[in-house]
Formats: structure tokens, C-alpha cells, sequence
């Protein structure tokens, strides 16, 4: 499956009102597609100024209904109610990940779903950073944080690589020997002017691998801080550098103590996928060298005999 297909697996986009979040140039859904809103940190003005010099033409970026601000999703869409809503690469700069989520389920018709697209750490710039633990997301939730922490920027920072997807999938760049793109003392001087200010700094907040995220979802399911259930989940893919996960609110018939071994046994699943994917790739690579040391032996041999039996 393509992206949109991973994204929107058992969404009826033609027949449903959907809720897009931080859509820019790349929405999942486009407005020909189905009744879609767009929402986005900022305005189509300033979103489109904030961008210049990125690679890429602003002036594709959608028009945004929705700024968002520290209101509630659902003080924005009043009584507007929606069928789903997709947030590719937002989930991870979300202050208060655990709100975020509450928020939207409060805005979401009974059936809908919530379709998230999250950044790999193991492929991407966030390579060298652990992962983030359900005790910094229930200090989030505690704290009702509107900013990221000031670890977080620090990390994102001190941490921030260069990274080849491709080469982080064939191992041929040993996570160790990435140079940092920045320093410690940038980074310092990031987190300082965070500490200072009561401004938004976009950063990653959270690092996650699919198993990793799963299991926090789990011990928050647990802890009754979130009332999601999976619905749909895809692993990421060979030589790309994101997961999809698909929730849906739980019912009252819903046993939390379930649906948290249900986000478990996805875990474990994603686990074992990447160890047997990992396995094979060793088997691979072992069948293929005495087969590349054979043909680098004989090959050469074998186009003289070639060239010779045409001359004659």
C-alpha cells in the first residue's frame, strides 16, 4: 500500500467529514476528495512565509480553517463533529501528547477513528535519541505542558544527525559513527532561550520506534489517562522511516485491561516482524557473499572466453 492507503485504511473519504492536521502542501485528503478541514499551528499567510527557503513551493501549501491555539479542538469546531481525522508527523510535536489525544476523541462522531502517521527514531534525524518513556508523557499530562521541556529541546538538538533512510535499513552506517550536525553548546543555548520564554519551540517532543509507542499506550491505557483502542497499525516499511497507527475510542463494553494487552501484542508483534526481517537480511548476506566472491572470480574469465569465441 501506498501512503494515503496506510493513512486511510477503512475511511470512506467521499461519504465523510474528515479533520486534516498540519496538512502544508501534502494533505492526505484534498478538498476534491471529500468535506475536509484543515488545521494547522498558524494561518495559510504565515505558514507560507515560515517555509520559504525549504526546498519546496509555499504557495501549494492548503488553506487552513482551523489555527489552533491553547483553546481546546473542540472550542475551535464548536459543535462541528467529524468522522476522522489524520495528523501525519504532528503526534511528535505535540507538547502534552496524552491532551492531544483526549481532545481529539472529543471531537470525533461515534465510529470515528484517528489516523496518525509517527516518525521512526530509528530511521531519521532522531536516530541517536532514546526513546521516550510513559513517565515524560505522564509529566506532560501532569503539568499540562503548552511547551516542550527544555530536555527536549536540549536533546533535539545535541542529538540532531544527518541520516541516510536507505543506509540506516542496509546497516551499512553504524548509528555510533553519525557526526552531529550541531553542538552541545547550541543546544544549550536552545534550551536556555526556551527556559525564558513562554514561546512554542518546534521541536520533536517524542521519539518513538512502533514498539515503543505501543507499549506507552498500553501502560497509559492502563492508567486510564487514555480511552483508545487500536484499530489499525502498519510497521514500517523496508527503506522508509514511518509507522501508521489507526485508533478508535473505546466503548463502555471495552475492558481496559485488554485493550492494553491488545496494544502489547502489537508490540511484540512489530518486535518480532524486525527480528525476522533481521535474520533474513543476515541469511541473505551470507548466502550473497560467496556468490558475489564467485562471481567477481570467474565473471571476468567468463567475458574473455566470450570475446574470444566472437572474434573467431
Amino acid at each position: 500500500m501506498d501512503r494515503r492507503n496506510k493513512a486511510l485504511t477503512g475511511i470512506s473519504v467521499s461519504s465523510s467529514f474528515g479533520l486534516e492536521i498540519g496538512p502544508l502542501a501534502s494533505p492526505f485528503v484534498r478538498r476534491t476528495d471529500g468535506r475536509i478541514l484543515y488545521a494547522d499551528h498558524a494561518t495559510t499567510d504565515e505558514l507560507r512565509r515560515k517555509y520559504i527557503g525549504h526546498g519546496w513551493d509555499t504557495n501549494s501549501i492548503v488553506e487552513v480553517d482551523i489555527v489552533l491555539s491553547d483553546q481546546p479542538l473542540r472550542d475551535h469546531l464548536k459543535d462541528i463533529r467529524v468522522d476522522y481525522i489524520v495528523a501525519s508527523h504532528v503526534i511528535e510535536h505535540v507538547p502534552d501528547l496524552v491532551s492531544w489525544l483526549i481532545e481529539l476523541g472529543e471531537v470525533l462522531r461515534p465510529g470515528g477513528v484517528v489516523s496518525l502517521v509517527i516518525p521512526d527514531k530509528r530511521y531519521c534525524f532522531d536516530v541517536k535519541r532514546p526513546v521516550s518513556t510513559t513517565g515524560e508523557l505522564v509529566e506532560a499530562f501532569l503539568t499540562k505542558r503548552r511547551t516542550p521541556m527544555v530536555r527536549q529541546v536540549f536533546d533535539f538538538w545535541a542529538c540532531y544527525c544527518q541520516v541516510d533512510c536507505a543506509d540506516m535499513w542496509n546497516r551499512s552506517i553504524n548509528v555510533e559513527d553519525l557526526p552531529l550536525s550541531g553542538t552541545l553548546l547550541n543546544a544549550l543555548e536552545h534550551a536556555e532561550a526556551v527556559s525564558k520564554s513562554t514561546a512554542y519551540a518546534d521541536v520533536h517532543c517524542w521519539v518513538f520506534t512502533p514498539t515503543s509507542f505501543m507499549n506507552c499506550m498500553a501502560d497509559l491505557t492502563e492508567l486510564s489517562m487514555l480511552s483508545f483502542k487500536p484499530k489499525h497499525a502498519v510497521d514500517t516499511a523496508i527503506n522508509e522511516l514511518e509507522f501508521f497507527v489507526m485508533l478508535e475510542p473505546m466503548c463502555s463494553e471495552d475492558d481496559p485491561s485488554i485493550v492494553a494487552n491488545s496494544f502489547r501484542c502489537l508490540a511484540q508483534e512489530f518486535r518480532l516482524h524486525r527480528a525476522t526481517s533481521s535474520r533474513a537480511e543476515s541469511q541473505l548476506v551470507r548466502l550473497a557473499k560467496p556468490l558475489y566472491r564467485t562471481l567477481k572470480r570467474f565473471v571476468p574469465t567468463l567475458a574473455t572466453s566470450i570475446r574470444r569465441i566472437l572474434k573467431r
